[in-house]
């Protein structure tokens, strides 16, 4: 690719309190091979030292444009940085992770070859201490965007902003809403924004992050903590879907995430909604009988146990809870 066909790409770095591990992140990306992008750091209000550490590594490489400003959590944060995109790409960064050396310069070329609006690419689980664990295999070549949904919805791809390279036109050319109340899950409200909005999606087949899992992670809070986002943001899409005009198209797949949201619930116990949750899975099993080959045996038996008797329902999974198998 030579510089006159190299596309500006923008990456949108958001920091909060991240003062551990911003500067791998930032010399993550200034290490790329792919030389034209602007690297867009916005710190969130934090009130450690990120601020003298971004400073410092903007001294170093012009390419880096730095926002502060006060803190209104991620979602507005990456909005941010979005809106002082100049970049044909955008590519969404967490601060805690990092970009593998030739990322951006597969991820371009992989777009501009198939002219996608969105590439999807894998990534690495990274804990501390232990070996990189690679993301789940991306089985396909081109989707389209309700074929790309399917694949998020049934775990065969992620919904995770920053493993989907995306076309700042997007933004530009439909009204994607930024939901500044919900933190946990605000990857998955984007996303299908994104995605309803893109005509083609394409996979590369090259991780291209190393997806840190420290114990300060968001994906560490407390369920308590996170309970009430993960929810509103489910709801949010099924609402966002049935806006669109396609939940018919969807209804099984969405039939799916919802039976994922009632033992995820369960799982982090957190049983207010319980009995809703258990009425719409048993109506949702009889309407698509497929369903059951995504319950484990112990799945299974709260589920047949509350059909035959709401008060049973709650006796066996009280039983579990208390023999830890739940």
């Amino acid at each position: 690719m030579s510089n006159r066909d190299c596309p500006l790409v923008s990456v949108i770095i958001p920091v909060y309190n991240a003062e551990k591990y911003i500067g791998a992140c930032i010399q993550s990306v200034i290490r790329q091979t792919y030389r034209e992008i602007e690297i867009i750091v916005v710190n969130d209000g934090s009130s450690d030292q990120s601020a003298t550490i971004i400073e410092r590594y903007r001294r170093l490489d012009d390419r880096i444009f730095y926002i502060d400003k006060q803190n209104e959590g991620l979602p507005v944060a990456r909005r941010t940085g979005i809106d002082n995109a100049h970049g044909k790409y955008i590519q969404h960064l967490d601060s805690d992770d990092t970009l593998i050396e030739e990322a951006i310069e597969n991820l371009v070329r992989r777009a501009e070859e198939t002219s996608a609006d969105i590439v999807a690419a894998p990534f690495f689980f990274c804990y501390p201490e232990e070996e990189p664990e690679l993301s789940v295999p991306l089985g396909f070549d081109i989707l389209s965007n309700i074929e790309y949904f399917r694949e998020i919805l049934h775990n065969r791809a992620y919904w995770s902003v920053w493993s989907n390279f995306q076309k700042r036109s997007l933004f530009l050319d439909f009204d994607i809403e930024c939901v500044a109340d919900i933190s946990f899950g605000e990857d998955a409200i984007l996303m299908i924004q994104l995605i309803f909005s893109a005509k083609k999606i394409a996979s590369l087949n090259i991780p291209i992050i190393n997806y840190n899992r420290y114990p300060t992670s968001m994906s560490f809070l407390p369920s308590t903590l996170k309970y009430k986002d993960f929810r509103s943001y489910q709801v949010w899409i099924e609402q966002y879907v049935g806006n669109k005009g396609i939940q018919l198209v969807l209804n099984a797949d969405l039939a799916l995430m919802h039976l994922q949201t009632t033992f995820q619930s369960i799982y982090w116990k957190q049983f207010d909604d319980f009995d809703k949750d258990m009425k719409r899975l048993i109506k949702d099993l009889k309407l698509y009988p497929d369903l059951r080959t995504s319950l484990s045996r112990r799945e299974s038996k709260i589920v047949n146990t509350y059909k035959i008797s709401p008060y049973l329902g709650h006796l066996r999974l009280l039983y579990y809870c208390k023999r830890g198998k739940i």
